[in-house]
């Protein structure tokens, strides 16, 4: 351990036992969840393969994942061995299953677990920055009434120009000085 630690740091292993603490607690909801779940799925044909499917697509949600089934399935299903009728079967288990899994996992309340929070400033902040530019920045062309863009860059310093915009309603909107412009600089 100690010769490790010397060549790879000690942010990288503490990188990796967060990661392996995460890994491990995946797996454990997700071997619960399907111990809660599988009696639903007693009649299928694979139910092996049903479950490994399920525990994946749990175990993409809550690692923050969308849930939406691989375009192909993991390595392990690209032997000889399931490049039969009955490998193909298993192999549409698996897929079905994935989407199953995923689909528990939000039902669990675990759609965002894997989420970290950020502060009510930096959130206000971004989408500040993601509302006002779309705003403000393009006009109509008074001939032929289609949008143009607005040159809004300070020429001193490149930063962003934008126009005040004041939200009563917006409570995460601070009442702007209407004659001064915003200046929107990229950590904001």
């Amino acid at each position: 351990m100690a010769i490790t630690s010397g060549l790879t740091g000690c942010a990288a292993i503490c990188d990796g036992i967060i990661e392996m603490e995460m890994d491990v607690r995946n797996d454990v909801l997700a071997q619960k969840a399907w111990g809660h779940w599988s009696w639903v799925y007693d009649d299928l044909e694979y139910p092996w393969h049903f479950a490994k499917g399920f525990k994946e697509g749990y175990i993409n949600v809550l690692n923050g994942g969308s849930g939406c089934q691989p375009t192909i399935p993991p390595q392990c299903y690209w032997k000889a061995c399931y490049q039969t009728l009955e490998g193909k079967c298993k192999i549409h288990a698996w897929f079905d299953s994935f989407s199953h899994g995923a689909l528990a996992a939000k039902q669990d309340g675990y759609g965002d677990l894997g989420q970290i929070p950020i502060s009510p400033t930096a959130r206000a902040n971004i989408e500040a920055a993601r509302r006002r530019p779309q705003q403000n920045m393009l006009s109509e062309d008074e001939q032929t009434g289609e949008p143009i863009a607005i040159d809004a860059t300070n020429s001193e310093n490149g930063e962003v120009l934008l126009a005040p915009v004041d939200d009563e309603n917006d409570p995460q909107v601070l009442p702007r000085n209407p004659n001064r412009p915003i200046q929107l600089r990229p950590y904001e």
